[in-house]
């Protein structure tokens, strides 16, 4: 059974990745506990929760929704470009029947018309089952902490812009090359998937 710490932690971080609870919100641990009818206890753990993720700032009475910036946006990408092609690279030779028809479904699930939020969810699910492949704790653990900050921007492109056809396309081809064990074009595939979301979300935040 999932703890009410886990519970508000999860509310919480989906609040924030639709722009519910814009960045320069504040949380109080009383008003959050009130709202979820919890103690003061989980909450905190909650938002200790959040702020080691990297989504809000702690203080000692109350915290606060990070804002999205274009200087972090290029420092997350330019950290997933370096990262993601490598656990790739790993994790391909590893990947089995069960990760490849997991992704499958996964991969027509993002094709069907759903809500952002529950696509962005299948999109960490789709690219999660090659990486944890690689038995690189550390990587992905690193991977997993970048891709929750890294969805607040995506939700852009995929929430509010609405732009998911060329992501399609290069989930699609992600996937033939990991069935076909390419794990030399997968880890080039990967590293151009990342490239080409960064590049679209830095034009739209300068308003290209």
């Amino acid at each position: 059974m999932e703890s009410a710490a886990a519970r508000i932690t999860g509310s919480l971080r989906r609040r924030m990745l639709t722009g519910e609870l814009k960045p320069g919100h504040p949380l109080s641990q009383s008003r959050v506990a009130a709202e979820y009818g919890v103690s003061r206890i989980p909450v905190r753990d909650a938002l200790q929760t959040l702020a080691a993720e990297g989504l809000i700032d702690l203080g000692a009475f109350t915290a606060v929704v990070r804002g999205l910036s274009i200087d972090e946006l290029q420092e997350l990408y330019e950290l997933r470009e370096i990262i993601e092609p490598v656990l790739t690279r790993l994790a391909v030779p590893n990947v089995g029947r069960a990760e490849i028809a997991m992704m499958t479904a996964l991969h027509q699930e993002m094709l069907a018309d759903i809500p952002a939020t529950e696509w962005l969810a299948a999109n960490a699910r789709f690219h999660a089952l090659v990486y944890r492949c690689a038995d690189r704790t550390r990587m992905i653990e690193l991977t997993e902490q970048l891709r929750r900050l890294t969805d607040r921007y995506l939700f852009l492109q995929v929430g509010v812009v609405g732009d998911t056809e060329n992501l399609r396309a290069e989930h699609a081809a992600i996937l033939a090359a990991v069935r076909d064990h390419d794990a030399a074009g997968a880890a080039e595939l990967t590293r151009l998937h990342i490239v080409r979301s960064h590049e679209h979300l830095l034009g739209y935040m300068l308003g290209r």
